[in-house]
C-alpha cells in the first residue's frame, strides 16, 4: 500500500470515529476547514468525501456534504 493511501484509510478512520462521536457537524466543515483540522492537503480531503459519500455516509446537497447516516467501523479501513 503507497504511503498516500495508508494516509487516507487512517483520515478516513479518524474522520468516521469523529463523525460516530458527533465532533464533527452536518453539514460538514468547508474542505479547507477539514484539511486545517486534520493537517492534510484539500486532495485528500476531497478522496474521504468521495469514499463516505459512495458509502453512503454522506450526501452532496449543493457544494455542502451533510451527514446521510451514522457511520459504522465497516465505512472504514481495518
Amino acid at each position: 500500500m503507497s504511503r498516500s493511501q495508508n494516509l487516507r484509510h487512517n483520515v478516513i478512520n479518524q474522520v468516521i470515529d469523529d463523525m460516530a462521536r458527533g465532533h464533527i457537524p452536518s453539514p460538514l466543515p468547508s474542505q479547507s476547514a477539514l484539511a486545517e483540522m486534520y493537517n492534510i492537503s484539500r486532495t485528500t480531503v476531497r478522496h474521504i468525501l468521495s469514499h463516505l459519500r459512495e458509502c453512503g455516509v454522506l450526501t452532496q446537497v449543493g457544494n455542502d456534504y451533510v451527514i446521510a447516516r451514522k457511520p459504522d467501523h465497516d465505512d472504514g479501513f481495518a
